[in-house]
């Protein structure tokens, strides 16, 4: 037990206490996704709507919307205040959820679904922007690997909790996952400082050539491997996004109950959750491109399994290898995105990175929803495909990635591999 509570201490020692209450107000909102997770399964089995429709609305919702919410929410988070762009996306995401609970026809189910996936995503860069403001610098990777902990419990406990709540009412999931963004918003209000934090330039910044010391969004849309990784990284987010789009429909069509597909989410959080525990050694030492195809190879693999069985061992088996994938991603892509940025736009380069998940999110789910429908294993099999795909992509682009680290960090000798 001892060993046990150095650990804890370990992992949480030094951060503020200011940290803490953020860190509390994001685990309560996650404890609360439910409609994210369920939204095609309400469209099509409450409201009868088509599985083409609902991999619409959760594609524009949580793909189109969240791509908005998200470049929106870090621009009005650097103008307005973090803490006032959270409670913004918050407030506004509680009234619209309510509001899409009783909402009946297509349009108006399509419109607030879209509020709800903006509102809701302008407050993840605020949040990480007021969590690089309130911590150290030798701080930070504990915190948001504290954060990413934080979500995953949140979404395995909302994963279970759903599938129960739905067998009563399925209106019960939009106002319960209101109260928990409100009780987010009012912890942020009350116990979250706004910092005020003064930029200062990197005095290296003025020794770099002049082409790499540009600022705007043009400087990011010249770098060709960056690029290159931000297209890999939709093309295996593609893949991911069924977990929340079709996955509850092909447990719906196996004719499995709905709190099935809740134990599957919540599968998925314990297994993060335990796992990233190890990923860390793991991957020590090894060239991240040859991860991240690894990680795709599992992640396509995972859903083309669903092509040859609808058992429930099938989709447990199949959850727990895209999940391995989804843990080497997340491991290792953001860390790979920031070694090809240089040091004064290290934020842009993260936030295009980002953006990947919600391009991801815009085409995966209506893609999804309608080859499930018209094509049924063709789905999966097209899975498996884009992950060797993707995973090929990542192994023919380490050359261009090393070029592109050493052009945007001269100085450092050696770049360090990343094949």
């Amino acid at each position: 037990m001892t060993g046990l509570r150095r650990r804890i201490a370990g992992a949480t020692e030094g951060l503020p206490r200011a940290f803490w209450f953020l860190w509390a107000s994001l685990l309560v909102s996650q404890l609360g996704s439910f409609v994210i997770l369920f939204m095609s399964m309400y469209l099509t089995r409450e409201r009868g709507f088509s599985a083409s429709f609902a991999g619409l609305v959760v594609g524009l919702a949580f793909g189109g919307g969240g791509m908005v919410g998200t470049l929106a929410g870090g621009f009005v988070a650097d103008f307005l205040g973090r803490r006032r762009t959270m409670l913004t996306g918050n407030l506004v995401t509680v009234v619209c959820m309510v509001a899409l609970g009783y909402a009946r026809d297509h349009l108006t189910i399509l419109v607030l679904a879209v509020a709800v996936g903006t509102a809701s995503n302008m407050v993840r860069p605020a949040a990480g922007a007021l969590m690089v403001d309130l911590t150290e610098p030798k701080d930070r990777p504990r915190a948001f690997s504290l954060q990413f902990w934080a979500v995953n419990l949140g979404f395995s406990v909302a994963g279970a909790m759903a599938g129960f709540l739905i067998e009563v009412d399925f209106t019960l999931l939009f106002l319960l996952d209101a109260a928990t963004t409100l009780a987010a918003a009012l912890l942020v209000y009350f116990c979250v400082p706004e910092p005020r934090p003064a930029p200062t330039p990197s005095p290296a910044d003025a020794e770099k050539p002049a082409e790499k010391r540009g600022t705007g969004m043009a400087l990011v849309l010249r770098d060709r491997s960056f690029l290159a990784l931000v297209g890999l990284a939709v093309l295996f987010s593609v893949v991911f996004m069924q977990h929340m789009s079709t996955l509850p429909l092909a447990v719906q069509n196996a004719g499995l109950p709905p709190a099935t597909y809740g134990w599957l989410i919540a599968l998925n959080g314990i297994a993060i959750v335990v796992g990233q525990l190890f990923v860390p050694r793991l991957i020590r030492g090894r060239r991240p491109g040859r991860v991240l195809a690894l990680a795709a190879v599992l992640m396509g693999g995972g859903f083309g399994l669903l092509a040859v069985g609808d058992s429930p061992a099938v989709f447990i088996v199949s959850v727990l290898i895209w999940t391995a994938g989804e843990m080497l991603n997340a491991s290792t892509g953001p860390a790979l995105a920031a070694s090809l940025a240089p040091d004064h736009m290290r934020g842009r380069y993260q936030g295009f990175f980002t953006v990947s998940y919600n391009v991801a999110g815009l085409i995966g789910p209506s893609v999804g929803g309608y080859v499930l429908q018209h094509g049924g294993s063709a789905l999966w099999l097209g899975c498996l495909a884009l992950g060797a795909l993707t995973g090929l992509g990542h192994l023919a682009a380490g050359a261009a990635r090393e070029r592109g680290a050493a052009r945007s960090h001269p100085a450092r000798e050696p770049a360090a591999p990343t094949a």
